[in-house]
């Protein structure tokens, strides 16, 4: 039997075992200016282990005492004049410059008018009804007893309530009172709280010309400073241009433990 083709047999079979080892090795050589790839981390979704609900929104609520000032001054206490309203309007909410049913809107330069209710403690008072009341931009009450009330703006509400909010805020939106000469510029404002009448006041307005002759306001004495209103410009939540005028209440009665 010739041996040659049987060597020759044999040799191929080594060689292919040879070459399917090469191709199966897990090892990959790095040739020059090759990088051997890195294994990636699978990626993980921090969220997919969290169904839809887990997380709560913590809402955390600052105790209204912790909002407490020291007390500068106490507001004084002026008299309710003789335009406060005999019969309520339907229509008493804390924007006085739209009237529910009205075709427009009242005249005059809208002003956003806000504040904080306090105490004697100096503790901010929740659930108090603050009242104003003032002139159109016609100078003129909603009141039978004003002479030149045919001339009354309807579109104007001339009243309305702002009940606090924990924070003892408090806010109107209205009009810069028309002038009713001889006296300043003014709003009228009352308190309540549970039935109870906790203060009526008179505000005004700084570098008013007729503040100086006014007897009521000269009657507040020192404590005038504290029924003055800052006026500045600005815009409100719809970009409409606006007046804002802030006055903070303090009541002389502690209400708050």
């Amino acid at each position: 039997m010739n041996q040659r083709p049987l060597y020759c047999i044999l040799l191929a079979a080594a060689l292919a075992a040879m070459s399917l080892a090469a191709c199966t090795s897990t090892e990959i050589s790095a040739e020059p200016g090759i990088q051997a790839p890195q294994a990636v981390p699978a990626q993980v979704d921090v969220t997919a282990s969290q169904e839809e609900g887990d997380l709560e929104e913590v809402s955390v609520e600052q105790d209204p005492s912790e909002l407490k000032i020291e007390i500068e001054y106490f507001t004084p206490s002026q008299t309710e004049g003789p335009f406060y309203p005999v019969q309520m309007p339907n229509d008493r909410d804390s924007d006085l410059v739209v009237v529910e049913g009205a075709e427009g809107r009242a005249a005059g330069e809208i002003l956003v008018f806000e504040g904080t209710l306090y105490d004697g403690s100096g503790r901010p008072v929740p659930g108090a009804v603050i009242e104003i009341w003032q002139t159109d931009d016609n100078g003129i009450y909603m009141h039978p007893g004003d002479s030149d009330s045919s001339r009354r703006d309807v579109n104007f509400q001339s009243y309305g309530e702002s009940e606090t909010g924990a924070d003892g805020r408090y806010s109107f939106r209205t009009i810069m009172p028309g002038a009713y000469n001889p006296r300043p510029r003014h709003i009228h404002v009352k308190v309540r709280m549970d039935g109870r009448e906790l203060l009526t006041t008179q505000f005004y307005f700084s570098n008013d010309p007729n503040a100086g002759s006014d007897q009521i306001f000269a009657g507040a004495g020192e404590e005038v400073s504290a029924l003055i209103m800052e006026i500045e410009e600005g815009r409100d939540s719809e970009g409409t241009s606006v007046l804002i005028g802030q006055r903070d209440i303090v009541l002389r009665a502690v209400l708050s433990e």
